[in-house]
C-alpha cells in the first residue's frame, strides 16, 4: 500500500497526516526533518507496547529511547495520570530537542497531548495512533482530560509535530474495538461529510476490514475534521463545535456507566438521540433519522439504551457539558447530514422524551 499524505494547515504549526501500511520507517525521516536528535520518550500501555512495541523500537533504532506505560482505559484519561508522566518527561530528560510519541488509542492520545502542551509549556510530540476510533477521530491539536465531575472538563489546543497513521495496527484489534471505531466513522463521514448513501453502501466491506475501504474513511473523516479546525482552531467562533454532533448523550452515558460502557458504543445510542432530537425539533425528516439508525445498527452498534440507565441521571450529567449555558444541555443537531449546528438549550421536558424514545 503506498504512503498517502494530508497536511493540517495551522501557520508555522502546520504538520504533516502519513497514512499507509507498515510506516513506523518514516518516523527517523520525520524526526529528522523536524530537527528532534533529542531523547525519545514513548507513551503507551502494556498491552499495545506488546503489540506493536518491537516495532517501533526497531524503526528508532540508534535512539535513545524510554518508555512510560500507563493503565488501559477511560477511567485513567485523568490528572492523576497526568502528574506522573511529568515525573516521566522530568526524569528522562525530555525537552524542546527531544520528543514523546504517543503510542496507544484514544486515551493514550489525549493524555500525551495535554502532557506535551503543559510540560516546560509546550514539548514536541508525535501521534502514532493504533486503534480504529483513535486513527478516525485524531486529535488536530483539541485534547482533554476527565474529571470527576465529567469527561473532557480539562483540556487546551497543541499541535502535533507529525502523526502516523498506520492501518497494520488495526489487524490486531478485537472485533468489538473495530466496531467502536466504526462509530466514529458515521459521526464524521455520515454525519459531517453528508456521505450517508456512500457509506451504507460500503458499510459491509468496512466491517469485513477492507483495507482500502477502512484507509478511505479515515481520510475522509480526518479531511473534514482538518477543514472544521483549520478555519475555527480553538472554538472562538464557535464553528469547532459541531465536531461534538451525537456527542451529547454519548458523554452523559459514559459518566453514568463509570466509563465501563466503550465510547463507540455510547456514540452509537447518542448519534440516534440527537438525530432523534433534530427531527422532534422540525429539523431533520424522520426518514433521515431512520437511515442513519439502519447504518448504525449495519455496523453493529446499539441505537437504544439498555435496561438501568435512568434517564434522570443522564440528564443531570448533560448539565456539565462543555456546550451547557447555566446548567442548560444544548446539542448538536442535525438539518440534515452535512448539515450540523449548535442548538439553543434545550428544555428538560424534550431532552427526557428524546430519552424516554431511546429506552423502548
Amino acid at each position: 500500500m503506498k504512503t498517502k499524505l494530508l497536511t493540517a494547515h495551522f501557520g508555522k504549526r502546520s504538520y504533516d497526516l502519513h497514512y499507509g501500511s507498515s510506516i513506523f520507517g518514516l518516523l527517523p525521516e520525520v524526526l529528522e526533518q523536524k530537527g528532534l536528535t533529542g531523547r525519545v520518550l514513548i507513551v503507551s500501555n502494556p498491552i499495545v507496547k506488546d503489540l506493536h512495541g518491537d516495532r517501533l523500537l526497531s524503526a528508532l533504532s540508534g535512539r535513545r529511547t524510554s518508555w512510560a506505560l500507563i493503565p488501559a482505559g477511560e477511567r485513567h484519561k485523568n490528572l492523576d495520570t497526568v502528574s506522573s508522566l511529568y515525573v516521566e518527561c522530568a526524569t528522562t530528560g525530555i525537552d524542546r530537542e527531544g520528543v514523546v510519541i504517543a503510542l496507544g488509542g484514544g486515551v493514550v492520545q489525549d493524555i500525551t497531548n495535554f502532557v506535551t502542551a503543559t510540560f516546560k509549556r509546550g514539548v514536541p510530540f508525535i501521534q502514532v495512533p493504533t486503534t480504529l476510533l483513535a486513527q478516525v477521530d485524531i486529535g488536530i491539536g483539541g485534547c482533554a482530560v476527565d474529571h470527576p465531575l465529567g469527561k473532557s472538563l480539562i483540556g487546551t489546543f497543541y499541535q502535533p509535530r507529525a502523526a502516523i497513521l498506520d492501518v497494520e495496527c488495526l489487524g490486531s484489534l478485537p472485533e468489538s474495538e473495530f466496531i467502536n471505531g466504526i462509530a466514529e466513522i458515521i459521526n464524521k463521514v455520515a454525519g459531517l461529510g453528508g456521505k450517508i448513501d456512500e457509506l451504507k453502501a460500503d458499510m459491509p466491506a468496512i466491517v469485513s476490514r477492507d483495507p482500502g475501504k477502512v484507509l478511505g474513511c479515515i481520510m475522509d473523516a480526518n479531511r473534514i475534521k482538518i477543514a472544521i479546525i483549520e478555519r475555527d482552531e480553538t472554538g472562538l467562533s464557535g464553528e469547532r463545535l459541531v465536531l461534538d454532533w451525537g456527542h451529547t448523550i454519548t458523554y452523559a452515558i459514559e459518566k453514568v456507566t463509570n466509563y465501563e460502557m466503550a465510547h463507540g458504543t455510547a456514540l452509537g445510542i447518542g448519534m440516534h438521540g440527537a438525530a432523534i432530537l433534530s427531527s422532534e425539533l422540525g429539523y431533520m425528516p424522520p426518514k433521515r433519522v431512520e437511515l442513519l439508525r439502519e447504518v448504525i445498527e449495519m455496523a453493529g452498534l446499539p441505537t437504544h439504551l439498555p435496561a438501568g440507565i435512568e434517564a434522570a441521571k443522564l440528564l443531570l450529567a448533560m448539565r456539565n457539558d462543555a456546550k451547557a449555558l447555566r446548567g442548560r444541555p444544548r446539542f448538536i443537531l442535525l438539518r440534515d447530514f452535512g448539515e450540523a449546528f449548535l442548538s439553543e438549550p434545550i428544555p428538560d421536558a424534550k431532552i427526557e422524551h428524546v430519552l424516554r424514545r431511546l429506552q423502548q
